[in-house]
C-alpha cells in the first residue's frame, strides 16, 4: 500500500494553505508555524505522527477517526486544531490535541476520548462526551479553558464527563448543562497541588442512575428529580470547594450529597450571587465548602428541599486535656457561616471568651477557665438572617 505524505513547510506564506483529505498509514506529516492545512474530509488515522506548529482546520460533517495504538500528535506540537461544522464526530483511539477549538455553533460527539493539551476553546459549541473523561484539558492553568456560550452536554451517555487537571488554588469552570438548561459547577482547590476532577451533569431523575430519592435522611424532604451532578476526583487529594451555578428561579434552594451509607443527606452550601455573567439565567451559586471527594471516588450531588433543621452540630461537652481528643469546644459545620460571633459565661454571669468568626481554627480550648459549666451565646447568620443559640458547655479537665 502506498503511503500518503504531506509536507507544509516554511515556504508557505501565513495566508497560505493547502487542501486536503487526510489518510495516514505511517508517516510524519510536519505543518509549520506559517501554514494552514484545511481539510474538508474526513481524518482517518492508523499510523504515522503529526507535527503541527501551525493550524490545521476541518470544515464539513465528517469523522476524526484515529486507530492507531500511538499518539496522533507529536508532544512538541504547538499549533491548533479547529473543527468548524454543524456536526462533527471523533471515534476510534485517543487523541491527544495541542490547542483545540470547537468552532461555531456546531454539534460535537465525542465516542472516543479527546484531550486538549495546551488549551480548550468551546466557542459557541456543543461538545457531547459519551462515556467518563472523554472530553479533558490537561493544561491545569485556570485560563487554559476559553468560550463564549459554548457548553459540555454530559447527559447522552451513561457517564459522560469533562475533567480538568488543576494545580491552583483558583476557580476552574466546568460548564455543563444541555441546550436548555445550563447548570455549571465550579471547582476550587484549597491549594496548589496537582489534582483532577471530572463533573457530569445528568438531565435525569437521579433515582434513574442509582441514587433513589427514596432514600433520605430526615432532614431532606424533596429532592429534585430534574437533573443532578456528579464528580469524581482522579489526581490528587486536596480540600476543594465545589459551586454550583443555578438560577434565582429555581425551586429547590438546598443541597444535598449521596453519602457513603447510600442515602441523600444535606450538603451544607451558602448561597451566592455570581459576581459573572457564566450563561443566561445563572445568577446564584451554591457554594459547598470542603466537599468530600476522595481519589477515585464519585460523589452524586442534587437540589432539594431540606427541613429547617440547623445546619449546626453544637457539642455541649470537652475535656482539655491534652491528650488529642476531644481538647477544644467544637461547633460542627461553623466555617460555612464566617458572619458570627460568640459569647460565653461562667455561671456567675462572667464572661470568659469571646470571639467574632468562631472557627475550627480558634475553637477554645478552655485554657483560661477551671472545669465546671458554662452558658455560650452563639448567633450566626444563615442564608441572610441572624440566628441565636444559646445552651450550656460542660467542660472537665482531668
Amino acid at each position: 500500500m502506498k503511503k500518503q505524505f504531506y509536507f507544509i513547510g516554511i515556504f508557505l506564506l501565513q495566508s497560505s494553505a493547502l487542501f486536503a483529505q487526510i489518510f495516514n498509514d505511517g508517516v510524519k506529516i510536519f505543518i509549520d508555524k506559517d501554514a494552514l492545512l484545511y481539510v474538508n474530509s474526513a481524518l482517518n488515522h492508523k499510523a504515522g505522527e503529526i507535527l503541527n506548529n501551525g493550524q490545521m482546520l476541518f470544515e464539513g460533517n465528517f469523522q476524526w477517526e484515529n486507530y492507531s495504538n500511538n499518539k496522533v500528535f507529536d508532544l512538541a506540537s504547538t499549533g491548533t486544531v479547529t473543527f468548524n461544522a454543524a456536526r462533527f464526530g471523533f471515534s476510534g483511539n485517543a487523541t491527544n490535541f495541542p490547542h483545540l477549538i470547537f468552532k461555531g455553533k456546531g454539534v460535537y460527539y465525542l465516542k472516543a476520548k479527546v484531550a486538549a493539551r495546551l488549551s480548550l476553546d468551546l466557542d459557541d459549541s456543543e461538545v457531547q462526551p459519551v462515556f467518563s473523561e472523554a472530553l479533558s484539558l490537561i493544561n491545569p492553568s485556570p485560563q487554559s479553558l476559553a468560550r463564549k456560550n459554548g457548553f459540555v452536554n454530559t447527559s447522552l451517555g451513561s457517564d459522560g464527563s469533562f475533567l480538568r487537571r488543576m494545580s491552583a488554588n483558583q476557580d476552574y469552570l466546568f460548564p455543563v448543562g444541555v441546550s436548555n438548561l445550563m447548570r455549571f459547577v465550579t471547582i476550587t482547590p484549597k491549594d496548589a497541588n496537582d489534582n483532577a476532577v471530572a463533573v457530569s451533569f445528568v438531565d435525569k431523575d437521579p433515582t434513574s442512575g442509582g441514587y433513589s430519592r427514596l432514600s433520605k435522611t430526615k432532614s431532606v424532604t424533596e429532592i429534585n428529580d430534574t437533573y443532578y451532578h456528579v464528580l469524581k476526583r482522579t489526581i490528587g487529594n486536596s480540600g476543594i470547594d465545589a459551586a454550583f451555578h443555578i438560577s434565582s428561579s429555581e425551586k429547590f434552594t438546598s443541597l444535598v450529597a449521596w453519602v457513603k451509607n447510600m442515602q441523600w443527606d444535606r450538603a451544607l452550601a451558602a448561597n451566592t450571587s455570581n459576581n459573572v455573567a457564566l450563561a443566561p439565567g445563572l445568577t446564584q451559586a451554591l457554594l459547598h465548602k470542603n466537599a468530600d471527594l476522595p481519589l477515585g471516588s464519585s460523589a452524586a450531588f442534587a437540589l432539594a428541599q431540606v427541613s429547617n433543621a440547623s445546619p449546626l452540630e453544637i457539642y455541649n461537652a470537652f475535656s482539655p486535656d491534652g491528650d488529642g481528643k476531644n481538647d477544644t469546644w467544637e461547633v460542627k459545620n461553623i466555617d460555612l457561616f464566617p458572619d458570627n460571633d460568640l459569647k460565653i459565661f461562667d455561671r456567675s454571669g462572667n464572661l470568659v471568651y469571646r470571639a467574632n468568626g468562631y472557627n475550627s481554627a480558634k475553637y477554645w480550648d478552655g485554657q483560661n477557665a477551671q472545669s465546671g459549666t458554662y452558658v455560650y451565646i452563639l448567633r450566626v447568620k444563615i442564608d441572610g438572617t441572624d440566628q441565636f443559640f444559646k445552651g450550656s458547655i460542660t467542660m472537665v479537665k482531668n
